[in-house]
């Protein structure tokens, strides 16, 4: 694990940036901290992403989340990298084999999966309900297991320096603007 504090990390990415082959301080961002902080936090979506994709990688980013549920509903933490829930994990306190639908259910469908307990996000809140014979509302902790972010702090911790690495030099080349995130492009932003 490695951990940065939010200072260290924008005075690294700058250093980098300046030091590139044009002048980095003709980018607006260079001095603009909560700029450089929205930045920030695009990067390491996509490094993330980047790392979610690969199989060498994802292992590094995968994290044990702890949803406490009432009446089969939770809240869905926001470091959970919602896209790749496809490939997560899922238990609750019974160590009950846990489906993902990527849809809501529908209880008039006449489907029924009483054998395996299943969960879906609606919104914000994880819906799980618990296979037979116990498939009344489940009260207690559920565990997703998938790619997750670091929460946002002053301090945040990485699961190895070659991940701090890739945040610092894609938030250096984005100061610059020789990134465009997905739908976001940074030389039309500016």
């Amino acid at each position: 694990m490695a951990t940065i504090t939010l200072t260290t990390l924008l005075a690294r990415a700058r250093t980098i940036s300046t030091q590139m082959a044009t002048d980095a301080n003709a980018s607006p961002l260079i001095d603009d901290l909560a700029g450089l902080r929205a930045l920030l936090n695009h990067c390491i979506q996509e490094v993330y992403r980047r790392k979610a994709t690969d199989q060498k990688f994802l292992r590094d980013i995968t994290a044990r989340n702890t949803i406490v549920l009432a009446s089969g509903s939770g809240t869905l933490p926001d470091t959970i990298m919602r896209e790749f829930l496809h490939q997560c994990d899922a238990t609750d306190e019974n160590n009950s084999l846990v489906n993902y639908l990527n849809y809501a259910a529908d209880y008039n469908s006449g489907v029924n999966f009483d054998q395996l307990g299943y969960f879906y996000i609606l919104g914000d809140l994880v819906k799980y309900t618990a296979p037979a014979p116990t498939f009344a509302t489940y009260n207690g902790d559920f565990y997703i297991t998938s790619p997750t972010m670091p929460a946002a702090a002053t301090s945040m911790t990485f699961p190895t320096d070659e991940t701090v690495n890739d945040i610092v030099l894609l938030l250096a080349t984005a100061i610059r603007g020789e990134v465009a995130f997905s739908d976001i492009d940074m030389k039309q932003a500016a």
